[in-house]
């Protein structure tokens, strides 16, 4: 195993090497060098660093439109929530990072990428988040009330990440837990994401919340401490690889998928992944699913650990006759349970368009759980 990883991060780094050469060199901001590991190629910004240890500094880098951001510590939006919006071009080439040594939190912070408002065929683009833990702060979010509450306020729209019409983007090394919608989404034709050794999943804390407060995601009302979801990789049926333009190529490996999770990825995009340890540890019995399969999704799941997941593979479909396609190798499922659909073969002509070795599945718990999150 050891020897495997060894190759991948060796080979990843002369990658960058040459990536920032041409940079220093070239003058181009954006790679497009062949990617290595997943569909992402992003190098982020080459802009000096600017490191933020409060709120207040935080907020005056991003007004002040840095393009490499530092996180030293813990970082605190206080009594509401926060969310950042990076929502033009003019944010092309960015990078948020935490300073090494795995400390840097940023509590009740939204960082959301969102082209959504730019021309038809326009994204944001190349974009890195790496070595922070996003958390919500649990005593705050049942303080919330009224619009905040409800569709599209500050509590039901809370993700750690968010990315809505952009294009290749890294997210790498980070924790997200205890946010009161999906832990994070890739939507809205978003293309070429890549998460890699990334930790998603609820504290024990969220699931014994008391009190329990009721919201309203999408015009149902469900107590807060159920709503445990993973991520969503296309927003509906339109917004999917199928039937929203051919998008969303999205790879998900070495991640870790739980404990306390009651579902997803939900994924209607072009995904594979290969690597992931999902973790129903705590064995709860109202995990829907591990994956969920929807409409327009092409998936490719390789070397994946299942441990006591329920429905490890659910076929969740926007409308009955839509397409997908779910396709898989080398998977373990242990102690798993409920009805869970079976993937074809790999095509034997499979080709990603990247290079990546994926260890046996035997060996990712112990190698994600010691290597994901911030280091």
């Amino acid at each position: 195993m050891m020897n495997k990883k060894i190759k991948r991060i060796a080979f990843g780094g002369f990658l960058i090497g040459v990536i920032a050469m041409t940079n220093l060199f070239g003058g181009t901001k954006t790679a497009k060098a062949a990617p290595v590991g997943g569909y992402s190629y992003a190098t982020g910004s080459t802009e000096s660093k600017t490191v933020v240890k409060s709120f207040a500094e935080l907020q005056k880098a991003f007004n002040e439109h840095k393009h490499h951001i530092v996180i030293s510590g813990y970082i605190s939006a206080g009594s509401t929530i926060k969310t950042f919006t990076f929502a033009d071009t003019s944010w092309n080439n960015v990078t948020v990072e935490g300073e090494a040594g795995g400390k840097a939190v940023l509590e009740n912070i939204q960082l959301k990428f969102d082209g959504e408002l730019l021309s038809n065929g326009t994204n944001i683009s190349n974009i890195v988040v790496k070595n922070i833990t996003f958390r919500g702060n649990i005593s705050v979010l049942q303080k919330l009330s009224g619009a905040d509450t409800q569709p599209g306020g500050i509590g039901t729209n809370y993700l750690g990440i968010s990315f809505r019409r952009t294009t290749n983007a890294l997210v790498d090394h980070c924790t997200i837990y205890d946010t009161s919608d999906d832990l994070t989404c890739v939507t809205l034709g978003s293309d070429k994401i890549t998460f890699q050794y990334c930790h998603f999943y609820f504290s024990n804390a969220w699931v014994n919340m008391n009190p329990n407060p009721i919201w309203n995601w999408v015009g149902k009302n469900q107590d807060l401490a159920s709503e445990r979801l993973a991520m969503v990789i296309g927003a509906n049926r339109n917004d999917s690889y199928e039937y929203g333009g051919k998008m969303l190529h999205v790879t998900l490996h070495h991640n870790w998928f739980g404990p306390n999770m009651k579902g997803r990825p939900l994924i209607r995009g072009f995904v594979h992944e290969y690597n992931n340890y999902f973790d129903n540890s705590t064995g709860r019995s109202d995990q829907y699913n591990a994956n969920q399969i929807g409409s327009g999704s092409v998936i490719y799941s390789e070397a994946n650990y299942f441990y006591k997941t329920n429905q490890s593979n659910q076929v969740g479909l926007d409308q009955n006759g839509d397409s997908y396609k779910f396709y898989e190798r080398n998977n373990v499922y242990n102690g798993t349970t409920g009805t869970s659909q079976k993937g074809a073969s790999f095509p034997s002509t499979t080709n990603f368009g990247y290079t990546y070795t994926a260890e046996s599945a035997s060996l990712v718990p112990s190698d994600v759980q010691n290597n994901a999150g911030p280091k």
